[in-house]
């Protein structure tokens, strides 16, 4: 007998491809900065077995194997039509470390073999829950001993709310077959009950919540399987955990670590909770997300055998092993360098900063970025800036814990770990070698470049595993950054593409560019832009 269930799923992907690209909470360079911040010693990035479980066409995977050729990589979906893209994009990019296969979680085995990183985005909450039971299954059966599995998933108590949006669009597009009907159709529901509710209800402020994401803010494709899949089954953390160690299966982390830490909460609520809570991080998660009215999870999974090495309390010398990288935005004014403090936003947190060796490190950080740097680094950079001689015993840092004593060092880590708990700083195990100058012979990603000659329209993938959309004069750029053209030649050959009428560049008055000479300075200007926004978004790298 046929699996309708299956069926039922598999037809709504078919239909409705899910778009596919990189998630960059899933990364395992990532993962594995998480699980060594908590103490773990997880598996080498670089030549690792990584499966993705519900995998579309290959957009979260594809990149990891594009710059690690030494990894081995395996999707599996239950959409032909996604796996059959996928497979056609890495037949042409010639990947040998990568494969794409049709069929169901449920039918996978201890023959698929074991793999460090086990990926499911997107999928958990919407499958049945034979197909839940057995993504945790596969994490148990196929992860190796020091393995991470991150599974991402609707979580209440945010979904409750969400819910009653989801039901009512069900109940009026569920009438129509087509995807497009049945989209606009829920969206009428939608408006007519936004228009309705009264002002200042609890639908109505629910309802307001809701208006941008279903007017416009995502695209069709996202609105059809967020909200109108046949399966969406949110969960309570507690509630997943639960399910999670009937398998052997231990809670480590949420991706978003920043969300871990109840401080962020404030001494008030902090300190009682604390106290309810004792050691156990699942609780005090699920009493933060109760107060955040959370809607979404990516938890990190590890066999239970790991659990008495994890250790939630941040330790100085493994802070002093990773790799930072920040971006510092002082809203145009310098950064001083005193001790008296200066509100600095870094990244989308605004913080007000104090003591002149935090603020030069961050002067520092964000001049490198998007490259990383480890403490060591931060610390001469620092002393150089501001004069000192003092060296600094790079060796000592990376092995020993670290003292407190020694001159800045002791105050760069605790830097870290202030903006690690705000979610302020990316930071990875290994180097990111991102280019933080644009070199005369600018060099850019082979994969991004592979990717641009095989579809000027694809969006490449960073190094911090992001998508990067790309204006025109990038897209023409891109295919030509193998560190064999000087800007000036980029420059000569953006003018014969605008010779051939590929871009034409205007003057104030919206009329073409006749001048030789102001239309070399206009490109001059265009090529300059377009380099130092492919540098920032990590896609030129260190020549």
């Amino acid at each position: 007998m046929a699996d309708t269930k299956k069926d039922i799923v598999e037809q709504a992907y078919d239909a409705t491809p899910y778009t596919s690209h990189p998630f960059k909470a899933t990364a395992p360079e990532h993962l594995a900065a998480v699980a060594t911040l908590f103490s773990l010693e997880p598996p080498g990035t670089g030549n690792a077995r990584v499966l993705e479980l519900g995998c579309a066409s290959g957009g979260n995977l594809i990149p990891h194997a594009q710059q690690n050729p030494g990894g081995r990589y395996v999707g599996i979906d239950l959409s032909q039509v996604q796996i059959k893209t996928g497979q056609r994009r890495i037949a042409a990019l010639g990947l040998q470390n990568i494969a794409l296969h049709h069929m169901s979680i449920t039918d996978i085995g201890p023959a698929l073999g074991q793999f460090d990183y086990i990926i499911c985005h997107g999928v958990y909450s919407w499958v049945p829950p034979q197909v839940q039971d057995a993504i945790l299954r596969v994490c148990a059966e196929n992860l190796a001993a020091n393995g991470i599995a991150i599974i991402s998933y609707n979580t209440y108590p945010g979904w409750k709310f969400k819910e009653v949006v989801r039901e009512a669009m069900l109940f009026r597009g569920n009438k129509y077959e087509n995807p497009a009907d049945k989209l606009a159709h829920a969206r009428g529901m939608f408006n007519f009950m936004h228009e309705m509710s009264g002002k200042g209800s609890v639908l109505n402020q629910v309802l307001e919540q809701h208006a941008a994401v279903l007017n416009g803010q995502f695209d069709d494709y996202y609105l059809l399987h967020e909200y109108l899949e046949p399966y969406n089954s949110p969960c309570y953390l507690s509630e997943f955990m639960a399910r999670a160690r009937e398998h052997k299966l231990a809670y480590l982390a949420d991706a978003e670590t920043q969300s871990m830490f109840v401080g962020n909460l404030g001494s008030n609520i902090s300190e009682p909770l604390l106290r309810e809570c004792g050691n156990d991080q699942v609780v005090l998660e699920q009493y933060m997300d109760f107060l955040r009215n959370r809607q979404f999870r990516h938890t990190l999974l590890v066999h239970a055998e790991q659990q008495g090495q994890i250790r939630y309390q941040l330790d100085p010398a493994r802070l002093a092993q990773l790799h930072y990288a920040c971006v510092v935005d002082s809203g145009g004014a310098a950064i001083t360098h005193d001790d008296a403090g200066q509100s600095i936003k870094l990244g989308d947190q605004q913080l007000l900063i104090t003591g002149q060796v935090n603020k030069v490190a961050l002067q520092v950080l964000g001049e490198r970025f998007p490259a990383t740097m480890r403490v060591a680094e931060i610390v001469a950079a620092v002393r150089q800036r501001l004069g000192r001689e003092q060296d600094v015993d790079t060796a000592a840092v990376d092995t020993a814990a670290v003292d407190t004593a020694a001159v800045d060092i002791g105050t760069v880590v605790k830097l870290m770990e202030i903006l690690i708990i705000r979610g302020a700083v990316d930071y990875r195990t290994r180097a990111l070698d991102a280019a933080y100058s644009v070199a005369e012979k600018p060099v850019a990603l082979a994969a991004a470049r592979a990717d641009i000659a095989l579809d000027p329209e694809f969006m490449p993938t960073s190094l911090w595993h992001q998508r990067i959309p790309l204006n025109i004069i990038q897209k023409l750029l891109l295919p030509k950054l193998d560190g064999s053209h000087t800007q000036a030649q980029l420059v000569d050959f953006i003018l014969q593409q605008e010779q051939q009428k590929m871009l034409e560049f205007k003057d104030k008055d919206g009329q073409r560019i006749a001048d030789p000479h102001a239309l070399r300075t206009e490109a001059g200007e265009h090529v300059r832009n377009a380099l130092h926004a492919l540098r920032y978004n990590a896609v030129l790298i260190e020549s």
